[in-house]
């Protein structure tokens, strides 16, 4: 080790690069920042137990968090940054490592709490409120995650297009500001007066923009219908838990006000060119949540299913001594990942025509969607610096299922997404009872060529991740659709007529029956 760590104990040798990181970011350091770096590399060349490897992740996150307020990329609206990259990577292997879970539970917080900022930063907001409440699960008055949840839901309700809306999201967005502003908060630092400051005042601009009492007094969260029937309020208890409804209001709890996906596309502006009839994005955006919502309902029936479907019977098949669960409700399953899936490229292809990108209606999907057309991974030019925060948000989460290094580190239940789809669609899938688990044939052992291995709740644990990745995407696509509307406008020319065009709802009793 270097001499600065020479006898220290881990703990100390940890507390040391920590305070030398803190003082460099004061500083804005660069080279300080490289050799606390350094530091932690020397660190890590020993043995060291590992809640001390996971922790050392966590400091390397906050040198790429201090380099990215030093090189300002966190006041630009950049698509691609090293800084971001590098501080997602770091925070996700801090919580993938074996030792995260033997760390202090305020540090465990505090990495949870980061990478709900960080996510929250790039324009993944949803997802974001995911880390924070896990924070807040781990330390339940954590003032940090509870201050910037609320920042959180303050900028998430106002890039919404439903005022109703808009108005429940500040309300909880002021009651976890005021959490982190109470005098039971519990604080990491002994010195947060800057950060309780910041949240004071923005829960002070929510409170003189909006008539927060008012509003509270008159919402009810609880009195909605949950269906005409037994199994109908089992299944949206079950999608309200589990934060599968397509409407905001499903992100700050599982409330049955929330117990309808009932967000749609903002109002589109067309021109006369365009044709006739309604613009076409609305369709396509009805196609693509009528499939989100059944592949939803697959998985529940799947997950569910007692005993042989009726369509299983006489079905010949040879035991192959491994343990396989076969029969409708796995299948069930599998066309929920398939529809869940779907969704991305179909986001797409949308997007594509919406934007005017110019990519082939063959060829566009989720993956080359962003970059220019024969340039390999350069960003569109249309996109470059585009102050639109739920469409990079839509950018990095494509990231996530296509990008190697993304993959990689992303929670154990969203690995393998891809290759798991890749698999359903084009070679094979073969699932197990619960009590074989097999090698995945993505380790350094392959059973079977072209057979992806998997077990009944694995399948379950990895398509529940992607539906709610999807209902991610969804949810973003939406409100990007609003943010480039009000863009438009804002652009437009005042001496060109808008006329209204008013659309029906489809009636439910209209829906195709069984």
């Amino acid at each position: 080790m270097t001499k600065k760590l020479d006898g220290l104990s881990p703990r100390k040798a940890m507390e040391l690069i920590g305070m030398i990181i803190d003082l460099s970011g004061d500083a804005k350091s660069l080279p300080a920042l490289d050799h606390s770096s350094a530091l932690l590399d020397q660190f890590l060349l020993d043995k060291v137990p590992d809640q001390y490897a996971s922790q050392a992740h966590y400091f390397r996150a906050n040198i790429w968090s201090a380099k990215r307020y030093i090189s300002l990329d966190w006041q630009s609206w950049l698509w691609e940054s090293d800084t971001i990259n590098g501080e997602i990577f770091e925070l996700r292997r801090a919580i993938r490592h074996p030792g995260f879970i033997e760390l202090n539970r305020i540090v465990q917080a505090q990495i949870y709490t980061n990478l709900g900022n960080i996510l929250n930063h790039i324009g993944r907001f949803v997802e974001a409120i995911e880390y924070w409440d896990r924070a807040l699960a781990v330390v339940p008055r954590f003032a940090m995650a509870s201050g910037n949840r609320g920042i959180g839901l303050a900028h998430y309700a106002g890039a919404l297009h439903d005022p109703g809306h808009e108005a429940i999201l500040m309300i909880f967005a002021g009651h976890s500001l005021s959490m982190a502003c109470d005098k039971d908060a519990l604080h990491d630092s002994p010195d947060n007066r800057l950060a309780v400051e910041h949240f004071s005042n923005r829960l002070a601009a929510i409170w003189n923009y909006y008539d927060i009492p008012q509003m509270a007094a008159g919402l009810d969260l609880e009195n909605h219908s949950m269906g005409r029937g037994k199994k109908e309020r089992e299944y949206r208890r079950w999608c309200l838990n589990q934060r599968l409804f397509i409407n905001p209001l499903n992100d700050v709890g599982p409330n049955s006000i929330a117990a309808q996906d009932v967000m749609t596309l903002p109002s589109i502006t067309v021109g006369i060119d365009d044709g006739p009839g309604p613009p076409y994005v609305i369709h396509h955006f009805n196609i693509i949540k009528q499939e989100f919502c059944s592949a939803r309902f697959a998985l529940y029936e799947g997950m569910n299913s007692e005993g042989v479907h009726f369509s299983d019977r006489g079905v010949l098949l040879f035991n192959t001594l491994d343990y396989p669960a076969f029969g409708f409700g796995v299948e069930r399953i599998k066309m929920a990942f398939r529809g869940a899936y779907a969704v991305f490229d179909k986001t797409a292809f949308l997007l594509n025509s919406y934007l005017g990108l110019g990519h082939s209606e063959r060829k566009v999907n989720f993956s080359n969607l962003w970059f220019e057309k024969g340039k390999g991974k350069t960003l569109h030019p249309s996109l470059e610096g585009m102050a639109n925060w739920p469409l990079r948000g839509l950018f990095w989460l494509s990231k996530d299922i296509f990008e190697d290094d993304f993959r990689e580190f992303t929670e154990p239940d969203a690995q393998f997404l891809s290759e798991l789809r890749n698999h359903m669609e084009h070679k094979f899938v073969s699932v197990h009872d619960n009590f074989l688990r097999t090698i995945s044939p993505f380790t350094t052992e392959t059973p079977k060529v072209g057979v992806f291995d998997i077990s009944v709740d694995d399948l379950i644990s990895k398509t529940l991740r992607q539906l709610r990745l999807a209902r991610a995407a969804i949810i973003y696509l939406s409100l990007a659709v609003y943010a480039e509307e009000k863009r438009r406008n804002d652009e437009k020319d005042e001496d060109k007529l808008t006329v209204p065009m008013t659309l029906d709802i489809w009636e439910d009793d209209w829906k195709r029956q069984d």
